[in-house]
């Protein structure tokens, strides 16, 4: 029998592109197992009631595996001004958010903020970047009109109970820039990724498979 080498070159170009991504996974969360448990209560952000005083408020996380971003949830509600919030994805720059990556404009019918649990509000991703393992990201909210005041609910008292998130505050249309908190509670949030392999993996599984399948049709041959 001849070896049948278009149909091993199909079968790599397949493989390669099956190990090109995976399926959607959690590549951070901060919420509370068991039951996926945030806060009632959260922080204000948007055009909080002092005459002037405009706030966005961030949360970072680090994906535990390089990943194309799929979505992120986290609970946004809304307290007063129109139904209107824009949440943006941000770079880190020594610690603080740095650079727009992906913007979220108008999320629009969320939820009341006071009347319970705030529910997870999904955010999907238009252009899916890619976040590298290990590397610090920053998921900002802020009112989506100059009147919109809203909420985003905090993760639950564990560890350290002073606010971690960043929050930047425009005043009189002076912005301050971002100041950090010193603390571990921040936005309650759960991001999903496909989960991308470092390239000497990818090449490493064709390899494999190829000889795998040159030496099966050898022996076949023999």
């Amino acid at each position: 029998m001849k070896i049948r080498w278009p149909c091993i070159l199909m079968a790599i170009v397949a493989l390669a592109g099956a190990t090109s991504s995976f399926a959607a996974q959690i590549v951070f969360s901060n919420l509370i197992q068991p039951g996926d448990q945030y806060g009632p209560d959260g922080v204000g952000l948007g055009a909080i009631p002092v005459p002037g005083t405009f706030i966005q408020y961030a949360t970072k996380f680090t994906p535990s595996v390089t990943s194309k971003l799929s979505n992120f949830q986290l609970p946004l509600g809304l307290i007063s001004g129109p139904n209107n919030i824009d949440v943006f994805l941000m770079a880190d720059a020594a610690g603080s958010p740095a650079g727009v990556i992906e913007m979220f404009h108008h999320l629009l019918n969320l939820p009341p903020a006071f009347g319970g649990l705030i529910p997870l509000s999904t955010v999907t991703s238009a252009t899916n970047p890619v976040l590298s393992a290990g590397t610090q990201y920053w998921v900002v909210a802020s009112g989506g009109t100059s009147t919109t005041f809203a909420q985003w609910a905090l993760t639950l008292f564990a560890g350290d109970p002073t606010d971690g998130g960043a929050t930047k505050v425009i005043q009189n249309g002076i912005d301050s820039g971002w100041v950090v908190g010193p603390g571990t509670r921040t936005g309650a949030l759960r991001v999903s990724g496909d989960a991308v392999p470092e390239p000497g993996s990818v090449s490493l599984i064709i390899i494999g498979f190829a000889t795998i399948a040159v030496v099966a049709l050898r022996r076949r041959e023999a």
